[in-house]
C-alpha cells in the first residue's frame, strides 16, 4: 500500500471518528458503529504507516514512494 492510500485512510478515518463522537454527543443512532469504524481505519492506517517507516530508510523521501 502507498503511502499516500494510508495518509487518506487516516484523514477518512479521523473524520468518520469525529462524526461517531457527534452522533454520540446528540444521542443519535449509529454513533458506536461510526466509532468503531473510525478507529479501526485510524489502527490499520498507522500500522502500515509504521511498517513502510520501519522497511526504509526513514522520512526523507517517504511521500515520493
Amino acid at each position: 500500500m502507498k503511502t499516500r492510500t494510508a495518509l487518506s485512510m487516516l484523514l477518512v478515518g479521523t473524520a468518520i471518528l469525529t462524526l461517531g463522537g457527534l452522533f454520540k454527543l446528540l444521542h443519535w443512532p449509529s454513533a458506536n458503529i461510526q466509532l468503531m469504524i473510525g478507529t479501526m481505519l485510524q489502527v490499520v492506517a498507522l500500522l502500515v504507516l509504521a511498517v513502510k517507516l520501519a522497511t526504509t530508510d526513514g522520512l526523507p523521501g517517504m511521500l515520493n514512494r
